[in-house]
């Protein structure tokens, strides 16, 4: 694989179209906004044709939890539009994983509104948060019940965001494994120093710059923690925020790894598409490995 550590991350300046994220008034705000909503409208009609076919079940991993459950855990939060056992885009993940041979169990972490797509991108960053604190817990409980376990925790677009939340309403002491984040949706400078306190190994990001729901719909809908001049640190990975820190730096080095889109890819079928980040060839062959320390 082509990877490169954070530290080496660079900064691919400005997009090109930016988005104000103010609130105009008159016609001009009007006009602004019914456009976002017929385009985010259309995105989520697209969605629901081009994404997992087949709904995983919760109750699919129950039948051998209890063996699971001591070997380790991943925690999974689903992308906008997912996230219940009505809609999900967990099928190919859980699989996936299976099918490396995991042994441990796994969660679906709750976050999403149940309101669909477009309720799910423009919740706030507070509701956002207070949704993580409650995940956060669910980790918390699982280390409690399970101290010598291996916890990793995977994000799938604007999941991304949540695992950043959901890692900072840990405890320093309460660390993860390892993270993996897919076609993230969380702005590229978002600063995250206090998430990476949390992760023991490596949080890796695996990025494409073929991924045309990152490039076109965010300037329309935002990062899933609502900026709306920024592409999301899914095309190239994360740079470091503005005026970061000597432990920032320190941080961004040590702990993050950027798996830029390659050739090899191909083999699962991934053009780098969004939703090719969640296809079980996918995840058995690049992703699992990561989330086992293989």
């Amino acid at each position: 694989m082509n990877i490169s550590a954070g530290g080496s991350t660079r900064d691919i300046g400005r997009p090109a179209v930016v988005i104000e994220n103010i609130s105009p008034v008159g016609a001009g705000c009007k006009i602004r906004r019914m456009i976002r909503v017929v385009f985010l409208l259309s995105a989520a009609w697209a969605i629901a044709g081009c994404a997992t076919k087949s709904v995983w079940q919760p109750d699919d991993d129950q039948a051998d939890a209890k063996e699971r459950l001591p070997r380790g855990c991943f925690f999974y939060f689903d992308g906008a539009g997912g996230g219940t056992a009505q809609a999900n885009y967990a099928k190919g993940v859980m699989d996936g994983m299976r099918a490396a041979g995991y042994q441990g169990a796994s969660r679906m972490m709750p976050w999403e509104t149940g309101r669909g797509l477009v309720a799910d991108e423009d919740a706030s960053v507070r509701y956002k948060r207070q949704k993580a604190v409650k995940d956060a817990e669910q980790i918390r409980s699982y280390q409690r019940m399970f101290p010598s376990a291996p916890v990793c925790v995977l994000g799938f677009s604007a999941g991304t965001a949540e695992v950043a939340f959901a890692l900072e309403a840990l405890d320093e002491s309460e660390r993860v494994d390892r993270v993996v984040l897919l076609g993230a949706a969380i702005s590229r400078d978002y600063d995250m120093t206090e998430a990476l306190k949390r992760v023991k190994d490596k949080l890796y990001i695996i990025t494409s710059t073929h991924d045309r729901m990152l490039k076109i719909l965010m300037p329309f809908s935002g990062t899933a923690d609502r900026k709306f001049d920024d592409p999301g640190a899914g095309l190239r990975g994360f740079v470091l925020p503005s005026g970061a820190s000597e432990e920032t730096r320190r941080l961004y080095a040590e702990k993050i790894v950027t798996i830029p889109y390659e050739k090899e890819f191909r083999k699962d079928k991934d053009r780098g598409l969004h939703f090719d980040n969640v296809k079980m060839g996918f995840i058995r062959d690049f992703v699992a490995p990561l989330l086992m320390g293989r």
